[in-house]
Formats: C-alpha cells, structure tokens, sequence
C-alpha cells in the first residue's frame, strides 16, 4: 500500500496537489515579499528596496526555504517512485481463487 498514491486516478489529483504545495512553500518568501513590494509601491508611490521596505528583506528567508523545499521535494519524488513500484507490483500479482 502507498504513502500518497494508492490508485492510479491519485496521479491526476494528489501528485500536481502535493507538487504545487512543495514549490509554494520553498518559493513563498519570495513571493509574499515581492507581493507585498509591489502593493506598498502602488500605496505609497515611493520605490521599494531593502533599505527601506520590509518587503524586499523577506525574499532573504528563501535562503532558507528553497533548500528545505528542494530537500522535500526530493523526498517526495522519492515516495512517488516506491509508491509507483507497490502499486505495478500490485496490479502484477495473480489473484487465487479457491474452491
């Protein structure tokens, strides 16, 4: 039995699911940070930097997060795979019947 696919329909709902999840979190400071720069931009009409937006220091986490993105994603990429050989060898295994 799988961890995240334990039917093939799972490859169409919960693999591009988990996938966007993973990569949203690895990018999501820098997206909030750029986000928010953006709409202090429009708010304030003064240009948004390091020196004077706290928005434009946040992308520095993602010094943090890509790499522990990345760490998960390869773990998930990993359990994909195993989950993908249980569930050939399932579909391979003849079923008895007894009489």
């Amino acid at each position: 039995m799988g961890i995240i696919i334990n039917d093939k329909k799972h490859y169409l709902t919960r693999l591009p699911l988990w996938f966007i999840f993973i990569v949203l979190i690895g990018l999501s400071p820098i997206l909030i940070g750029l986000l928010g720069a953006w709409i202090t931009e429009l708010t304030t009409g003064l240009p948004c930097h390091e020196g004077n937006c706290i928005w434009m220091a946040l992308p520095w986490m993602a010094m943090l997060t890509v790499p522990i993105g990345g760490i998960g994603l390869i773990i998930f990429l990993i359990v994909i795979f195993i989950d993908t050989i249980s569930l050939i060898n399932r579909k391979n295994v003849p079923t008895t019947k007894s009489k």
